[in-house]
């Protein structure tokens, strides 16, 4: 194995983890200081001590989430899209070929851009969202950065020409459109998963549905301020928990997802988002909230626990940016997000 390969074999411990399993346990929902101090195996000599506990669950209506601490932290202090943008410090282009999955991206800051699979843009040709999790570095120059189009059949530039804007609603995309660009990576299945939730929406929601683009739905007023409902009610925990680096997110009493990251300020940065791409999904399953069953802080120690990988690919999306992706035996999906052999975002995610 090269040393490339072993420094990404032996990041830092918690992203290591492979799903096992996710079953409910027999005990009641955990209360919100309940601990699954259960620790999750290190495979980095270095950081043979660092253990994981999961504290949970926190709720609001139909969604829990759980935090995900770690004893230990990687340093970095990164830049989000969403910053980048406003301050004018990123820049995000169509290419001069124009094409629908691949954009032009300039991270003209002192710091790392982070970016999260899902990050919606708003412009150029088609509203796009960014394919896969990776890292820009500072004083990046242009480069290619993988996208695909969640608004059908606009191909014409709008006021703001060539160049993308951030959204006014920070959120991600919901987890359908997410996991079809960066899993299924077919660009099919994201108008299928757009199209059904804006239909819900419209239906159960009074939300707007004039278009074929996910930004409409999700920078909608009432849409906005639901999203800001479901962050205001579960992000004020995270402000007592210093030593949390990950969230777990569930809907219904069904684990949806989880994010672990190098330290507390990234996960501060991508937790209310996470989160708010879930408002909508949740408020249209309310209606099947009685009959769930509760998971507790257990079951997710449980969810992030190794397992055997059904299959694995390993994809390179520039010299610096790789992904080890993997699909479990149970319908899971696990992601690590390597730069420079250093793993930035460790993801589960329940296949839809």
């Amino acid at each position: 194995m090269s040393s490339r390969r072993r420094q990404a074999a032996g990041g830092w411990c918690l992203m290591m983890l492979m799903v096992a399993g996710c079953s409910r346990s027999a005990a009641p929902t955990e209360s919100p200081s309940a601990v699954a101090d259960t620790p999750l195996p290190s495979t980095s000599a270095s950081l043979d001590d660092r253990d994981i506990r999961v504290t949970g669950p926190y709720v609001h209506d139909n969604m829990a989430v759980f935090l995900i601490h770690a004893d230990h932290q990687e340093s970095g202090d990164f830049l989000t899209l969403q910053e980048g943008l406003s301050k004018g410090l990123v820049e995000v282009t169509e290419k001069d070929q124009q094409q629908v999955r691949e954009l032009l991206i300039d991270n003209k800051s002192d710091r790392p851009l982070y970016l999260q699979e899902g990050e919606r843009l708003q412009g150029g040709k088609q509203d796009r969202i960014i394919a896969s999790s990776l890292v820009i570095p500072a004083h990046s120059g242009k480069q290619t950065l993988p996208a695909f189009c969640v608004e059908q059949s606009r191909w014409t530039e709008g006021k703001g020409g060539a160049a993308f804007a951030a959204c006014p609603n920070p959120a991600l995309a919901p987890k359908a459109v997410r996991g079809a660009a960066k899993y299924a990576k077919e660009q099919g299945q994201i108008w299928s998963a757009v199209a059904a939730l804006k239909d819900g929406a419209a239906a159960n929601l009074g939300a707007m549905n004039s278009n074929s683009s996910i930004n409409e739905l999700f920078d909608a007023p009432k849409i906005q301020s639901l999203s800001e409902e479901y962050a205001a009610n579960l992000t004020a925990i995270l402000d007592k928990h210093p030593d949390a680096v990950g969230v777990a997110i569930a809907v219904n009493g069904q684990f949806e997802e989880a994010d672990i990251y190098p330290n507390h300020g990234l996960l501060a940065k991508l937790y209310p988002r996470l989160v708010q791409s879930y408002a909508v999904q949740a408020t249209l399953r309310k209606d099947q909230a009685k009959e769930a069953s509760s998971l507790s802080a257990a079951d997710i120690v449980a969810c992030l626990k190794k397992g055997p990988a059904k299959s694995q690919r390993e994809e390179r999306l520039d010299a610096r940016n790789c992904l080890e992706i993997k699909e479990l035996d149970n319908k899971r999906l696990t992601c690590a997000t390597n730069f420079d052999g250093r793993m930035v975002n460790y993801q589960v995610m329940r296949k839809a």
